[in-house]
């Protein structure tokens, strides 16, 4: 399970960032980035099948159950050293590391969005995605 993001219909409206923070008592798992003023892209944990922060994390703090990376607060040391091996740069430190948790199963920030950037089923967005460049694609050969 992850949460897919479709960027061309993110407005920048920060609804993840805030309901994720309300949920996880003050610390948002999901940083909206905004590129050159132009572009925003929420970013947060991308599940990965072969994940290098689990890898990095000696403490075992950070470990792949099914199909999620599992974040146990516990046992982390505060070393960092998953953040400086994360190739997105989605897990952060307050002392301890924190990333996305996928909210137990239902993740707030998808429920959230109002434009449906943010997407639980890879089929569906991918498929919006390859319409529209599809479609794109059409136009300039017209």
């Amino acid at each position: 399970m992850s949460v897919f993001v479709d960027q061309e219909r993110c407005i920048a409206c920060h609804a993840c960032e805030v309901a994720c923070k309300r949920l996880h008592g003050g610390k948002s798992n999901v940083s909206l980035q905004i590129v050159d003023g132009k572009a925003a892209l929420p970013l947060l944990c991308r599940q990965c099948e072969k994940p290098a922060c689990v890898a990095a994390c000696y403490a075992g703090a950070l470990v792949k159950e099914s199909d999620a990376v599992a974040f146990h607060a516990e046992k982390c040391t505060g070393c960092d050293l998953c953040l400086l091996a994360c190739p997105f740069g989605v897990i952060w430190s307050e002392k301890l590391a924190y990333k996305c948790d996928l909210c137990s199963g239902e993740p707030v920030c998808v429920a959230t969005c109002p434009t449906g950037a943010l997407a639980e089923d890879y089929q569906a967005v991918t498929q919006v995605i390859r319409s529209r460049a599809a479609r794109a694609f059409r136009r300039g050969f017209r």
